[in-house]
């Protein structure tokens, strides 16, 4: 296991950082590999840190102004990776029984295979994650206005749920004890798998199609999949106040997981300046500011309207101690080594990308082959009742592969470099979304207004230029190709 050797070093850096309770390397592990029984403990916990009042004072930071502005700016990874750490030390703390608790990632790329396969048909039925966080329930006869820490957004209801049971809105709510007990979502299965957690999607925005650089891989995974799994899921989840849902934090690990492949591939082993451009990018803080390494990360804790503190010094805040061990400026949070915990990205779309980087190319055979290697998987012992859906995802995957490792062929017959081959094969997944499997969109009004987003996501944008001619499909018959894997369900004459 690609993990093993880094077992030490891991103990040693999870020391470090204040970790001691739990005598196993930390690994992140992908949702749909968990057992029965690490599902309920990890729901428990999560319920566990809203009953006693921790959860939502993240949900303060991740909105405080000055806090929020750099969360979501050119340092995007590094001030998340600080964030979800803390968070994972709080639900290790909780008890002893939760001492060696990950946060899970959640396998988007699989539940986009799935999708594009016609497996499944929203977001809420192509994978055990939202439904296992509680899942969704229909709207009612009207939308529910709904307030987290000040920041008003509508759903289509509210679920209580063995995770979400617990929820409280503000801290002054929990005081009160006027929490919801609820989680504001929208109806889940209203709404398609969005094209950005294609694994060739996800491949570009990490290496295939973005520069060698933080800023790059920053604005193709943030700008890209990260926005739009954000945008589809909607209401708490499409705004700032989206640590409220436990489903942000599975999320966030994958984009983690994201940042560790580019890592991994493009800086490795080199022993870098820390302000150089493949792990150091540069904009302002919310004062105007250009920030620098040595800068103190902003995080501060408080709920809106009240007075906020610097969470590295906020001594007599209740979620302190989660942070106080953990380092304070964005490079040290450049390197998940470092910082003492790994991921396991056996049998998901990701593994491929960690093991060959910029030489990724997905197939079928080697696909097969890898999931064959490790089916007895330490982690795998997860009881064979999700055997059968085990293989649907695997027949889904493999026909992706098949249908990327076609198309690139075709695409290579007519373009040299790899990130014009890649990115004509991105194209081609755009236009099938869009005459095939019900449509590309744009962002609401009010996404866009509650993330700043000035642009819109990268596959309208694709569909929007190729309606203007700035764009075009280069690769004569790529349609029999795209058609020989999938059908089409509803195309226009043009398909």
């Amino acid at each position: 296991m690609r993990f093993v050797y880094l077992c030490n070093v891991l103990l040693l850096a999870a020391a470090a950082f204040g970790q001691t309770t739990c005598s196993k390397p930390r690994v992140r592990r992908a949702w749909s590999h968990y057992s029965a029984e690490e599902k309920a403990l990890y729901i428990d916990a999560v319920a566990l840190s809203m009953k006693n009042g921790y959860h939502q004072r993240f949900v303060e930071i991740h909105m405080e102004p000055t806090s929020e502005r750099e969360a979501h700016g050119c340092l995007f990874f590094y001030w998340h990776r600080a964030f979800l750490f803390a968070y994972e030390n709080m639900l290790r703390s909780l008890d002893s029984k939760y001492a060696c608790i990950t946060i899970p990632f959640w396998d988007y790329a699989t539940i986009g295979s799935k999708f594009q396969a016609g497996s499944c048909k929203n977001m809420l039925d192509c994978g055990p994650l939202l439904k296992d966080f509680g899942g969704s329930l229909p709207r009612g006869r009207r939308a529910l206005s709904q307030s987290v820490n000040g920041a008003g957004f509508q759903s289509d209801n509210c679920v209580s749920s063995a995770m979400t049971k617990y929820f409280c809105q503000s801290t002054s709510a929990f005081t009160s004890k006027s929490c919801y007990n609820c989680m504001p979502r929208n109806d889940w299965s209203k709404v398609s798998v969005p094209p950005d957690v294609n694994v060739l999607n996800i491949f570009n925005n990490i290496l295939g199609a973005s520069q060698p650089t933080l800023s790059s891989v920053t604005s193709g995974v943030q700008y890209g999949t990260h926005n739009m799994v954000h945008a589809v899921l909607d209401s708490v989840m499409g705004t700032f106040a989206s640590p409220s849902d436990p489903v942000f934090y599975s999320h966030h690990a994958t984009v983690d997981a994201m940042h560790a492949i580019y890592y991994k591939c493009i800086v490795g082993a080199d022993s870098l300046k820390a302000d150089n451009s493949k792990v150091w990018s540069s904009c302002r803080n919310y004062i105007g500011k250009t920030i620098v390494p040595g800068d103190i990360i902003a995080m501060k804790v408080g709920e809106t309207g009240t007075r906020t503190q610097s969470i590295w010094t906020a001594t007599s805040s209740p979620i302190y101690k989660f942070f106080k061990d953990l380092k304070q400026t964005y490079p040290d949070y450049a390197d998940i080594s470092k910082l003492g915990y790994s991921y396991d990205f056996s049998d998901t779309a990701l593994d491929g990308m960690y093991t060959n980087c910029k030489k990724f190319k997905p197939s079928k055979s080697l696909f097969l082959e890898e999931m064959d290697e490790k089916k007895h998987h330490k982690h795998h012992k997860a009881k064979k009742a999700k055997k059968e859906e085990g293989s649907v995802e695997k027949d889904c995957l493999s026909k992706e592969f098949d249908w990327i490792d076609e198309a690139t062929t075709l695409a290579s017959k007519y373009y040299t470099d790899p990130s014009d081959v890649y990115n004509q094969v991105h194209i081609m997944t755009c236009v099938y979304y869009n005459e095939c499997r019900g449509g590309v969109y744009d962002y609401s009004d009010e996404f866009k207004e509650n993330f700043r987003v000035e642009h819109g996501p990268p596959c309208k944008r694709v569909i929007d230029d190729l309606a203007r001619g700035d764009c075009a499909i280069g690769v004569p018959n790529w349609e029999k190709i795209m058609l020989k894997h999938y059908q089409c369900d509803s195309p226009s004459e043009d398909f």
